[in-house]
């Protein structure tokens, strides 16, 4: 039984890593095929002969997978195609409509992919009792009852072995990324969090974390056999449990010792984890901002953190001298220039060594994509075609000053790391048109950022970011 996993994205996913490991223990062959770094992707598939295809899928490739799958069915019509990852699991209906596409994998994969596995090697393919799978049965749209959650994320180890085996530059990454939990406990309303709780509402815990000792030896299988000179830990909330850190971070020291990079959030962050962060070898952390327009953190992003926690957080780390990187997004609704304007300045005042700046982007059918059709930011009918495919170059709202808002963002990595800069790039955005420029200073920026904070050479920086041209 061989499965080949499908992505469009030229990085390694971890749900395709958890899956793949799981499978292995129960003795099913596992690939991978990126689509952006492919130019023969059926010349691939032949030479694999995959049992069944799975396919990872963003919110924001809905586009993309209609085209992928179809292009797949159309050479490949005997082999089942099933796609699972949070997109699946939200919009399962959306995607059942496509027609190259078999199944929808509604939860965590790996009981639904073993047993989705299980009854195509025995020839049957009856998914009717398989938990977590939606198929069409006629005109009809069946979505079976979801599987559990697992109750230990511990019971296998991830394998990157799948992309190093036919990516082997991934091995030569100088920065590797690592994920020690599942779940978020909060419900911010810009995030998928809240629609997952409701999808896994009964199924068990949602909120896990990796055993130390297990996550330690994860971390050496990789360290062992690869490059690896940086980490960044890649959680949601990485902090959020005080007690495993206690546990994790003296034994990451001791048996691991490579600088590594992890997530907060502001209301999170106190003395003793700052300590604790920095004695095992943390050199920035970085959490969200958001805005720095308090009101519409806390009542449009249902986002409970006040600007004096966000400074709080801010001289805590910088006390322990770890930096700061913040997360911010752009070309909210009802957003204005002095908004955005607002979010940089206090990133200043934190003394931020780091933005990570994005334009807010919808999802379909989303409380706030709705608040956004009621307001007219979005037009009536907005839908998955509507999304851009990236949401780093430009917003899909109507707001007055959209475009000098855009250009905040895309110049707030310098006016950050900057601050002399900012008054008179103030005064450039809000009188003077200079979008192409605004555009390659964008590119500069994240360059300069994505070395610096993730500590990582000039070449692999060059290398990392040459895979994502297509994403822009």
């Amino acid at each position: 039984m061989k499965v080949c996993f499908i992505q469009k994205e030229a990085f390694p996913y971890f749900g395709i890593i958890s899956l793949a490991g799981y499978l292995k223990n129960k003795g099913i062959e596992s690939t991978v095929l990126i689509a952006n770094l492919e130019k023969g992707l059926n010349n691939r598939l032949r030479d694999i002969k995959p049992n069944l295809i799975g396919i990872s899928v963003l919110t924001t490739e809905h586009t993309w997978l209609v085209e992928i799958s179809q292009q797949i069915k159309n050479n490949f019509p005997d082999i089942p195609i099933v796609v699972g990852g949070v997109h699946a699991m939200l919009y399962p209906k959306a995607i059942l409509r496509i027609p190259g596409i078999d199944y929808v994998c509604t939860g965590e994969g790996e009981l639904t992919l073993t047993n989705l596995c299980e009854s195509i090697r025995k020839g049957m393919a009856d998914v009717r009792d398989i938990k977590g799978i939606g198929y069409r049965n006629g005109n009809d749209m069946i979505i079976n009852t979801g599987e559990s959650l697992l109750d230990n994320i511990s019971n296998h180890f991830d394998d990157r072995e799948i992309y190093y085996r036919q990516y082997p530059f991934f091995r030569d990454d100088e920065l590797k990324q690592f994920i020690a939990s599942r779940g978020c406990p909060y419900k911010c309303a810009f995030c998928f969090n809240e629609q997952l709780m409701n999808v896994f509402k009964s199924k068990g815990k949602y909120v896990r974390m990796k055993d130390p000792e297990h996550f330690i030896r994860e971390i050496q299988l990789v360290k062992g056999s690869t490059v690896m000179k940086s980490i960044f830990f890649a959680d949601d909330l990485f902090t959020m449990d005080k007690s495993w850190l206690r546990r994790f971070l003296p034994l990451y020291k001791e048996k691991i010792n490579i600088p590594y990079m992890c997530t907060t959030r502001a209301n999170l962050m106190d003395e003793e984890i700052a300590r604790l962060l920095r004695d095992s070898g943390c050199h920035t952390v970085s959490f969200g901002i958001e805005t720095g327009n308090e009101r519409v953190r806390k009542e449009i992003l249902k986002k409970e953190i006040t600007n004096e926690e966000i400074i709080n957080c801010g001289n805590t780390l910088r006390r322990d001298g770890i930096r700061i990187q913040t997360s911010n997004m752009f070309c909210l609704p009802g957003e204005t220039l002095n908004d955005a304007f607002e979010t940089v300045r206090i990133n200043i005042n934190i003394k931020a060594d780091f933005a990570f700046s994005t334009l807010f982007m919808p999802f379909p059918e989303t409380n706030l994509a709705k608040y956004c059709i009621e307001n007219g930011y979005l037009k009536e009918g907005f839908s998955f075609k509507d999304l851009p495919k990236s949401f780093l170059t430009h917003s899909i709202l109507r707001l007055q000053d959209r475009t000098k808002i855009e250009n905040v963002q895309k110049v707030s990595h310098f006016l950050i790391k900057y601050p002399f800069l900012y008054a008179p790039a103030e005064k450039l955005i809000r009188n003077f048109s200079f979008n192409r420029l605004y555009y390659a200073l964008m590119f500069i920026g994240t360059f300069l950022r994505y070395k610096e904070e993730r500590q990582i050479s000039f070449f692999n920086t060059i290398q990392f970011l040459w895979r994502f041209r297509k994403s822009y």
